[in-house]
């Protein structure tokens, strides 16, 4: 995308120079830089530009082009009485990031009106197989035929062939999303899902996933249904082999197959509303050496929450049963959170506690608090104060540590600038001063 991301800035150069009668040719985007002094690794800098050039063209269409480029970090050194920059990211630094160009319209007269885009592609088919932006090549959407809108792509990653397509919609009342993705010759990944309402008050949905080279697929079964007195029953089955990984899928903590690979499960659950009181049962039995049998984990657990006075209210117990090692965990929780309100004049403030107790043992208990204020006072307008407290931090689903304590202070001042300063207990201490600017 070398040469895409060379040919659209030449555009967007040539942009400026048009005259203001060009009314159909726009230049936007988003600047935004960030200067910081941390206490323990010193000084700092990053930047970040994205740039977007709009042409109206004949008939409402438009074409649009796209440059983003990654962020710049360098940091200062001090080296033989001089200070020295330089730059944290080098192989990235620099760079693009994202170029692609977008045609907004019909190919004939009178026809469909698709998005086409070239260059670097969004595709977001499906979290299962088929969720990136790492492709480059060309991608169609917004195709319908009939009661379907059809997407497709053909891409190549490092060389490599990537092709797919997408087709939603609802057919007789039941909502159908399918998905396909071919790569390379020998590999596809495929999902298919369907959601409908056969009956009132009853709602059933199901997904399937496949991978062509390992053999293996992930499965999702669910259903809701109503029950008179105002209760709701749910239950569902999932299972997904260890070896089901699509290299496309979305990963992070967004990831719908995060921890489940080898697992089988049932689960259920009802619940209801007494009083104001929003009281839930639920229950799972579960299987995690991959042989789809369900004969490692049972449990069932109970939550009650209720709004007091603005103050959310909640308490739940949760017991485990591991067969294999014959153990039995029991986790206790209770919580309280207030959603932004004014405490005093001109004062807003939101917070929330939680405390979970395992085994019923003190010496084993996570307390989380988060609390945030900010001012409406003429002279602190703009001020914004936040905490965290956690004494039990679990790491992220990168498997990276999150804080246990943080403070973080903002003030964005009338002139644009922010002003902040940040503290955690994972290594940040700094003080910093940012802008952001649209055009």
């Amino acid at each position: 995308m070398k040469r895409l991301a060379v040919i659209l800035a030449a555009l967007m150069i040539t942009a400026f120079a048009l005259p203001v009668s060009a009314a159909q040719v726009s230049l936007g985007g988003n600047l935004k830089g960030e200067v910081w002094y941390d206490f323990g690794k010193g000084p700092g800098l990053t930047t970040d530009l994205d740039l977007a050039l709009n042409v109206g063209l004949v008939g409402g269409q438009t074409v649009k082009g796209v440059i983003k480029l990654k962020p710049i970090e360098w940091t200062f050194m001090s080296e033989t009485g001089k200070t020295v920059a330089s730059v944290v990211n080098p192989v990235g630094a620099i760079a693009i990031d994202t170029a692609y160009l977008e045609a907004v319209g019909p190919y004939w007269l009178g026809g469909p009106v698709v998005a086409t885009r070239l260059g670097d592609l969004q595709i977001e088919y499906s979290p299962y197989i088929l969720d990136t932006k790492i492709l480059d090549g060309v991608s169609v959407s917004g195709m319908n035929f009939g009661p379907m809108a059809i997407d497709g792509f053909y891409a190549w990653d490092a060389g490599v062939p990537v092709r797919g397509a997408h087709a939603a919609g609802r057919i007789s009342g039941v909502g159908l999303d399918a998905a396909i993705a071919k790569i390379a010759n020998d590999e596809y990944n495929y999902v298919v899902s369907a959601a409908a309402t056969p009956i009132s008050n009853v709602a059933i949905e199901g997904i399937y996933a496949g991978q062509t080279t390992t053999n293996s697929s992930a499965l999702r079964i669910g259903g809701a249904f109503g029950l008179p007195y105002g209760i709701t029953a749910t239950a569902g089955y999932r299972r997904t082999a260890t070896e089901f990984d699509p290299k496309y899928r979305l990963g992070g903590e967004d990831d719908p197959l995060l921890g489940e690979h080898g697992v089988a499960a049932i689960t259920g659950a009802v619940s209801t509303n007494v009083r104001g009181f929003g009281i839930v049962v639920d229950g799972e039995i579960l299987g995690a050496d991959n042989d789809g049998k369900l004969d490692d984990e049972r449990s069932i657990g109970a939550s009650v929450a209720t709004n007091v006075m603005g103050f959310g209210l909640s308490a739940k117990h949760r017991i485990t049963q591991n067969l294999a090692a014959e153990t039995v965990t029991n986790k206790t929780g209770l919580g309280i959170a207030m959603a932004e309100r004014e405490v005093m004049p001109a004062i807003r403030m939101a917070a929330d506690y939680s405390m979970t107790v395992t085994n019923f043992s003190i010496h084993d208990v996570r307390h989380v608090a988060h609390a945030s204020v900010s001012s409406g006072i003429p002279a602190l307008s703009g001020v914004r104060l936040s905490g965290l407290l956690d004494t039990n931090p679990a790491p992220d689903a990168n498997g990276q540590p999150t804080p246990g304590r943080e403070l973080k202070a903002e003030y964005g001042a009338p002139n644009g600038v922010t002003l902040g300063y940040t503290y955690n207990n994972i290594g940040t201490n700094k003080v910093f001063a940012g802008m952001e600017v649209s055009f």
